[in-house]
Parts: C-alpha cells; sequence; structure tokens
C-alpha cells in the first residue's frame, strides 16, 4: 500500500546530472556531464582543530564565519559574521532560500538557462518560472529595467559570474541595472528577494568578476550562496550562505530544522585552507590549470565539432556548445552512454520550452586527452542520429 505522501511531492524531479553519474559509477565512462573539479588539483587536508569534536552551533564556527565576512569585505559585500550561515553545499542554501521565498505559484526570475539543481529545489516548491536570456555578457542593461519592473517575480535567482551552463559573466552594467531595478521595485513596496549564486567566482581564467549584484543593493532584501566544492573540495559537501540582516533569523532556523548543524569536520577542513597562506597561490595554480584544460577543450571542439556554435568561457567549469541545431539531445545522453561518454543535454537547464541541441560540457574533470576522446565519441553519436532523423 502506498502511503499518503504530501502533494509537493507530485512535482518532485530527479536530477539528470546525478543520474548520469551514478548510471557511469564503477564503468569506462569519459564523463563530460557533471561540474566535477580536477581531482589532481584538489589539496591533501589537515587534521582537525583541538576542541572540535562536539556537537556544533547550527550557525557554523565562529572563526570560519568571520574568515568568510573578510572574503566577501575583500569583494565588496558587507556581511558581518553574525549574518553568515554554513550549509551542507551551496545547495542546501539553495533548499533552505525555496523554503522560506516559494510557495506553490510564486513567480521566480531566473536566467534562461539556468542551473538544473535550482530548477529542482524551487520547481518542488512550486514555483513558476519567468526565464530572462543572456549573452555572454549578461542581459541588455536597458532591458533589464523594464522586464523586472513588469514581472511579477517574487524571488530573482541569478548566477551572474561563470554562469552554470553557460559560462556567461555579467558586466558591471547589467548587474548595477539589475540591482537598480529591484531596489525600484522594492521602494514601491512590491517586494523581490535576490538569491545570487556564486560558487565560481574564484575561478576565472585571468578574469576577475565584478562586484556581487547584492553589493548593489541598497534597501533590498538579498541572499549570497557560496561553496567550497569548486575552489576546495567537493567530498566536504560545504557551503555558505550570507544575507541581508531581516533574513537571517529564518534562514537559521530553517538549518537547524533541516540538520542542526554542518560536520565540524568540514568546517575545520574549510577554514585551514581559508586561513592557510599559500592559499592564493594553490588558487593561481588551479585557475592556470583549468585554462590549459578549457584551451585543450576549445581545440577538441573545434576539430570535432566544426560547426557548432560556442564562446570559450572565462572561468567556470562548463563550455555551453550547440552542436546540432534542431535536434532534441535528450534521447541522445543514452546512446552516448552506451559509447562510454556522459554529457548533459542542454534541454534539461531551461525552465520551459527548451532550446533543442545545446549540450552542457564539462571541461575540468576528463584530462584533455579523454576529454578528446569523449568529445570524438560524442559526435559520432550525434551525426549517426541526425542522419536516421534527415532519412
Amino acid at each position: 500500500m502506498v502511503p499518503v505522501l504530501s502533494e509537493r511531492i507530485s512535482r518532485l524531479k530527479p536530477s539528470p546530472v546525478r543520474e548520469i553519474l551514478a548510471a557511469a559509477a564503477g564503468r569506462e565512462i569519459i564523463s563530460l556531464a557533471g561540474g566535477l573539479p580536477a581531482e589532481e588539483a584538489m589539496p591533501t587536508p589537515n587534521a582537525m582543530p583541538e576542541g572540535w569534536k562536539q556537537y556544533s552551533r547550527t550557525e557554523g564556527e565562529d572563526r570560519l564565519r568571520q574568515r568568510i565576512s573578510e572574503h566577501l569585505e575583500a569583494r565588496g559585500v558587507h556581511c558581518p559574521a553574525s549574518r553568515v550561515l554554513i550549509t551542507n553545499g551551496s545547495q542546501q542554501g539553495l533548499d533552505l532560500a525555496a523554503k522560506l521565498l516559494v510557495d506553490p505559484g510564486t513567480s521566480v526570475l531566473c536566467e534562461s538557462p539556468t542551473y538544473i539543481s535550482a530548477l529542482q529545489v524551487f520547481g518542488l516548491f512550486g514555483a513558476q518560472f519567468d526565464g530572462i536570456s543572456i549573452g555572454h555578457a549578461g542581459p541588455d542593461p536597458e532591458w533589464i529595467g523594464q522586464h523586472v519592473s513588469k514581472t511579477q517575480a517574487r524571488v530573482a535567482y541569478l548566477i551572474p559570474s561563470f554562469q552554470n551552463p553557460t559560462g556567461a559573466l555579467w558586466s558591471d552594467e547589467a548587474r548595477d541595472a539589475f540591482a537598480q531595478a529591484v531596489d525600484a521595485r522594492n521602494g514601491e513596496g512590491d517586494s523581490l528577494v535576490l538569491v545570487e549564486d556564486d560558487p565560481y567566482g574564484e575561478i576565472g581564467f585571468g578574469v576577475t568578476p565584478p562586484r556581487p549584484i547584492c553589493a548593489r543593493l541598497k534597501r533590498s532584501p538579498w541572499i549570497l550562496l557560496g561553496s567550497f566544492s569548486k575552489s576546495y573540495l567537493p567530498g566536504i559537501r560545504l557551503g555558505w550562505l550570507a544575507c541581508s540582516e531581516e533574513l537571517f533569523p529564518f534562514l537559521e532556523r530553517l538549518k537547524q530544522a533541516a540538520d542542526l548543524h554542518s560536520s565540524r569536520l568540514s568546517q575545520a577542513l574549510a577554514l585551514a585552507d581559508l586561513e592557510d597562506p599559500n592559499r592564493p597561490q594553490r588558487l593561481d595554480a588551479l585557475r592556470s590549470r583549468y585554462r590549459e584544460k578549457r584551451d585543450a577543450f576549445a581545440d577538441s571542439l573545434h576539430r570535432h565539432f566544426p560547426d557548432a556554435r560556442w564562446t570559450a568561457p572565462d572561468g567556470g567549469l562548463f563550455f555551453w556548445a550547440h552542436l546540432a541545431p534542431g535536434l532534441d539531445l535528450r534521447p541522445i545522453a543514452p546512446r552516448a552512454m552506451a559509447e562510454g561518454v556522459a554529457f548533459l543535454p542542454g534541454e534539461h537547464c531551461f525552465a520551459s520550452d527548451p532550446e533543442l541541441g545545446w549540450a552542457r560540457l564539462n571541461f575540468s574533470h576528463a584530462s584533455p586527452e579523454r576529454a578528446d576522446e569523449g568529445l570524438r565519441r560524442l559526435a559520432g553519436v550525434i551525426q549517426l542520429s541526425s542522419a536516421v532523423r534527415t532519412r
């Protein structure tokens, strides 16, 4: 007998990336699918400090929160440690934000395409999505003000620095325009909360992202999400959120209700990295390694998909490539897996009415040689599928 479940379970969708990774586990699969950092670039963590073996406070360790606050201050975000909350990855931050802000029918403004797991969690709580198109430098600043003033959205979810999946880096002008438009909405008593996701801000290839959009707001509520997964160790599953003063008490209680607190061992490892005097040199080496992998991946894309449309990203972990215009790549993914290569069909990244033929391709994890072989196999599968379609 099936028990009576919550009504929201009807909206619970599986994560395509997690399903792909699960299917690839234990097999000789070249993975271009998940946002996996390079294993050879991961540091060896230090031991846990004395006195950190007991339960912790919900909001996290004070020393770690202070270091994150200082990190934010250096990026132009004034947020005291008292408004920093340690989370189990930035994905938990998304979950807490959705629990706080989204009811069935709540309109969420987001980039289109966007991070698939954000669509998953906001959709679970009943969000209706209002997608905005972005170029490689974010939306047109003149268009932003008009759209934000007209939308019925109560939440805006954005990834302005090396966006997932497109790699876009919003310009200063686009960020200013969005902040001004949100402030104008809130100044008229029409609430719009910004949820800004920043997992890739530290891994730009010779490019430093402009100040976050939340740092430009003057009167509007905001939440900023960050992660240690992309620039340090994904296995510790640790992230953080910072937010405006009026939101913090509710987010802290939601975290408390979810899991009491995040792992102290993971917090100790993250703190050790933030306090390591050699951290800047480590990050420089990481960026250099990713730049080399990006360039090699671009060469392979040129070779195996000469007619594809894409722009090499200035940071992050992904290429967003139009490999097969008009061809739905979702049925192609299992065929590619059978040929030993995994990728994420771009159709999954749209909240509605997906554009066909796009793929999100990870360049950071596989070696350049393996990535080249993976793209060769993927090109063969797509060419065969295209030939069958045109018969």
